[in-house]
């Protein structure tokens, strides 16, 4: 039988305690079935078992400057339920705190556990035993504790300093300060400074990169905001451009509705070029009165006469009037005008004779 017993039942048989009697005994159970080929499998996979839950507990990283893991709730001590038994409960408490005072803080937890299952607890029962929990680095059943103790008293400063300290173990600095501030302000205690100062800094070093990542983010968003703004700046030049564009007349083969006046000479083009000229033209105004005094082919004098005296027009057809005078010497069809009637300098076209025109009664009589 020795040579198909595992060495783990070997093991047993020469020392049987509580463990090794169950291996045993399991061992047994599986050779009676005829399935003693999966007692090996059956403790290969507790073992795999073990190392997962090592691993796991391994991959929570604690916070820098953290001292301590946190503890598993399936780990804190009992609550109160049930019980009535205030007399019990004082002598567990004392047991309690002869236990803590000689640093025997695994006792010292039994004890307060066993007060607070007999009788309803006080704030400071709680805080006790959260005090011994920290000590035995159980931070969150410190807290857990803490937390019912201020349920109780929320002015307890025992119970602020012990939950301040224990979230200052597992790297909750802000939390911590925030415990610790409203301990020192009810019962200042020069120990608990020490832990104040410490997680103050932290919550600075926090608060600094808060800001950093929020200027970053500021500057991300003004960054983009002026792109957007600079992207429909563009826009609306190009769009204003455009309409400039289009309210222009075409004025190459000559002013629309002015009777097909024929193209602008050389250099006439330029005119139009003039901002405020491009300006003048987007008056309504202005365009309907050059339309009009062209209006029949040829220009209509009393009109151009009456439309100089307009604050809008008037100036608007000076210029015109310059750059066809200088660039050709009258307009076309208007017998080389070199000025107009009523505009002085009038020298010929409608409403005059030219100086060197022929007289008709000074013509020959041909018959």
């Amino acid at each position: 039988m020795s040579t198909l017993t595992p060495a783990s039942v070997t093991n047993a048989l020469q020392n049987l305690n509580a463990e090794d009697k169950s291996t045993v005994e399991r061992y047994i159970e599986l050779l009676q079935q005829g399935r003693g080929d999966e007692f090996e499998a059956e403790e290969e996979e507790e073992i795999v078992n073990s190392v997962e839950e090592i691993e796991e507990e391994e991959e929570e990283e604690m916070p820098e400057g953290a001292t301590m893991v946190k503890d598993s709730p399936d780990t804190f001590p009992a609550m109160y339920e049930s019980g009535d038994d205030g007399e019990k409960a004082a002598n567990f408490k004392m047991e309690a705190s002869d236990a803590k005072a000689t640093g025997d803080y695994e006792k010292a937890v039994q004890k307060y556990t066993e007060a607070i299952c007999a009788s309803q607890p006080s704030a400071m029962t709680y805080s006790g035993r959260a005090d011994c929990l920290l000590k035995l680095k159980r931070p969150c059943a410190a807290i857990r504790d803490c937390d019912e103790a201020l349920k109780i008293n929320p002015d307890s400063a025992k119970a602020l300093r012990v939950r301040g300290r224990a979230r200052r173990a597992i790297g909750d600095w802000e939390s911590a300060r925030k415990d610790l501030s409203a301990s020192q302000a009810i019962d200042f205690d020069e120990t608990a400074m020490v832990d104040l100062k410490f997680v103050t800094e932290k919550v600075a070093e926090i608060d600094k990169k808060r800001v950093e990542a929020r200027l970053v983010d500021e500057a991300a968003k003004q960054k983009r905001a002026a792109e957007i703004r600079r992207a429909n700046e563009e826009a609306k030049a190009r769009a204003e451009e455009e309409s400039t564009s289009n309210s222009m007349p075409n004025m190459s083969g000559g002013m629309p509705g002015m009777g097909g006046m024929p193209g602008i000479p050389a250099g006439m083009g330029e005119i139009f070029k003039d901002p405020e000229m491009m300006a003048a033209m987007q008056n309504p105004k202005v365009m309907k009165a050059l339309q009009g005094m062209m209006s029949g082919g040829m220009p209509d004098m009393a009109k151009i006469t009456q439309l100089m005296s307009d604050p809008e027009v008037g100036p608007v057809l000076q210029k015109l009037m310059g750059k066809f005078a200088g660039g050709m010497g009258g307009m076309p069809g208007m017998g080389g005008m070199g000025g107009m009637p009523g505009m002085g300098g009038n020298t010929g076209g409608f409403g005059g004779t030219s100086s060197g025109a022929d007289d008709f009664d000074d013509m020959p009589d041909l018959d």
